[in-house]
């Protein structure tokens, strides 16, 4: 029998009687420096049946998908699917659990059986979707990607042909955002909502399950961020008015589906708008991170940026002015500014019109001491930053950002790049050269 088990926000196992798949098992605990936290609690016997699948895929390496600490349920006999990547930190850490680990080139169909295979598509620089073909039925799990173009819709429309499933994200997951811009997030969850309707409509999948989204901002300093995310009811009405040649599923954490029969969302959707309505912010005991140590940390990005980007110096011609921040760490009540000459240094004031972020000793931390620092402050949303002061962030940060993607802002990669581009070794969805 073939079917469809879901666990909790993108983590799913497909399995026919023979074999199960499971995907990107975030199931407990914060992620993103402690950021979001599951809108469902995952229940015990899910993270058992989890234990038990065959092969377990990952779509990339950020923390609701790829979370360590939830890893230690699998163990030697588990096997592993990843895209093959240069940096190879995800295998790395796998190979600690299992050495029963394939790492999938682009397009490379990988068989679990003589029925049941995957292919990984890489897109932009981390992430991925897959095609899973089972039997007769084509499931495309699009994840986390971010469909910009006709054009790209059109490479997986080609890669793909007919779908009769499509797993997509469905509402923001990024906390660029103060408290007071509430119509920003607004436009963010319609701009969403459109893209998506656009990219049903070109697939044209028989059945869509929304979910990658089943999680919440989870913090005192960044729980507003909620205010305007898409739920899982409104979505499917608006995806379904735009749409109405297509099944819509909502599905909650132990709900199976085996690909063919009538599914009611009623019941699901009901759960899920009460456990959007008792969302509060988590009680985490909040670490101080005395200043002295945040300037260590800031010294040691400052080396590490230049000895890994030898252009760096060539960028400061440029951008010098937007080199330079000025926080507020809230919970030590102390003004600091920071730039590639002097480091972080401590002030008794700034101007407000500077360009300036707010933030809490520990978020600072992350955001210097951590290869993705820069990527979960901002996708976390616990900080507020003026227009000038987020711009500067992602100045300052572009680097540690990049170079996590494996992009280094030095001669041999940029010739390496561009040589790679011109020979057509990178995809429309940016490829990585392995």
């Amino acid at each position: 029998m073939n079917k469809l088990e879901f666990v909790n926000h993108s983590c799913i196992i497909i399995s026919n009687k023979n074999i199960s798949l499971a995907m990107d098992p975030w199931t407990e605990g914060s992620v993103f420096n402690n950021s979001w936290n599951l809108l469902v609690k995952t229940p015990n016997y899910l993270i058992e049946t989890l234990k038990k699948s065959n092969y377990v895929w990952f779509s990339h390496e950020h923390p609701d998908h790829f979370n360590p600490p939830n890893l230690k349920i699998f163990n030697h006999n588990t096997n592993f699917i990843f895209q093959k990547t240069k940096d190879k930190r995800v295998v790395k850490y796998l190979s600690k659990i299992s050495s029963n680990i394939k790492e999938l080139n682009f397009k490379e169909e990988y068989f679990l059986d003589n029925s049941f295979s995957i292919q990984t598509i890489p897109f932009q620089y981390l992430d991925s979707m897959c095609l899973i073909k089972l039997n007769d039925i084509k499931i495309l799990n699009l994840n986390d990607c971010d469909i910009k173009s006709e054009k790209q819709l059109k490479i997986i429309k080609n890669l793909c042909g007919s779908i009769d499933l499509l797993l997509v994200q469905f509402s923001y997951a990024i906390g660029k955002s103060n408290k007071d811009n509430v119509n920003e997030r607004k436009i963010w969850s319609s701009t969403i909502l459109k893209k998506l309707s656009e990219t049903i409509n070109y697939l044209k999948p028989k059945n869509v399950i929304p979910f990658a989204s089943f999680c919440f901002f989870s913090r005192d300093d960044n729980f507003y961020l909620n205010d305007s995310i898409n739920k899982i009811g409104p979505t499917i009405d608006i995806l379904k008015k735009n749409n109405p040649n297509v099944n819509f599923l909502s599905l909650y954490p132990g709900d199976v589906w085996d690909f063919k029969s009538k599914w009611n969302n009623t019941a699901s959707i009901e759960k899920y708008s009460s456990h959007y309505n008792q969302i509060s912010p988590i009680n985490i005991v909040r670490k101080k991170i005395d200043f002295s140590i945040n300037q260590e940390v800031s010294d040691k990005f400052i080396n590490t940026t230049k000895k890994n980007n030898n252009l760096f110096y060539f960028f400061n011609l440029f951008n010098k002015k937007n080199y330079e921040i000025y926080f507020n760490i809230t919970d030590l009540d102390i003004k600091c500014k920071f730039d590639f000459k002097s480091g972080l240094i401590r002030i008794n004031s700034f101007d407000l019109i500077k360009p300036s972020c707010s933030l809490s000793s520990e978020s600072l931390y992350q955001l210097f001491n951590s290869g993705y620092g820069y990527d979960a402050l901002i996708i976390g949303g616990r900080f507020e930053a003026n227009k000038s002061g987020l711009k500067n962030l992602n100045k300052i940060f572009k680097f540690q950002a990049k170079n996590y993607q494996n992009i280094f802002y030095n001669y041999r990669n940029i010739l390496s790049n561009f040589f790679s581009k011109i020979s057509n070794r990178y995809t429309l969805f940016y490829k990585r050269e392995n």
